[in-house]
């Protein structure tokens, strides 16, 4: 059965004297990658050499096999592979290695794509759904209520008045 996936290069590493390559790619919805094996003359294969840097944006069309190789149960078998997005180390200065936290303020648009911040993210979502869950089974309802705040941006202050009713 042919998969469509779609995802950044966490690397991608010709091999073979050119005869293919592994891209480890991952779509950030969990920590581990799956790896592509991609081999010269596919639909694509040209962009794969062009652009062989860490978090390169690919749509990649295959099969699942059972994979050989160690860390990895199965791999995608790539019959086409299409370049999204071109990530040019001078532009997307992330590594594959593992980056200070400081380093990545400087690049807030890439903080998503770390493992640290992924992972982060993806925690802070499961414990939200389980406690809007937890008081949602007990017949509580969510409300979002407006924030009432001090600052006066821009003469906003002076459109309206709290008060607390108490004289």
């Amino acid at each position: 059965k042919e998969v469509v996936v779609c995802g950044w290069a966490r690397t991608v590493r010709v091999q073979g004297a050119g005869s293919f390559a592994f891209i480890e790619l991952n779509d950030g919805s969990c920590f581990r990658s799956i790896q592509v094996i991609a081999d010269k003359g596919l639909p694509g294969w040209d962009a794969i050499v062009a652009n062989p840097h860490t978090h390169t944006s690919w749509r990649v069309s295959g099969s699942l096999v059972a994979s050989p190789g160690k860390g990895q149960a199965v791999e995608l078998r790539a019959s086409d592979v299409r370049l999204l997005g071109a990530a040019p180390p001078e532009d997307y200065s992330l590594a594959k290695g593992r980056l200070p936290l400081e380093h990545l303020r400087g690049l807030p648009h890439l903080r998503p794509r770390t493992n640290t911040i992924g992972a982060v993210a993806r925690l802070r979502h499961a414990l939200g759904l389980g406690l809007e869950g937890f008081f949602d089974a007990r017949g509580f309802v969510k409300v979002h209520t407006p924030i009432v705040t001090a600052s006066d941006c821009e003469g906003a202050g002076q459109m309206f008045s709290v008060s607390t009713l108490l004289g």
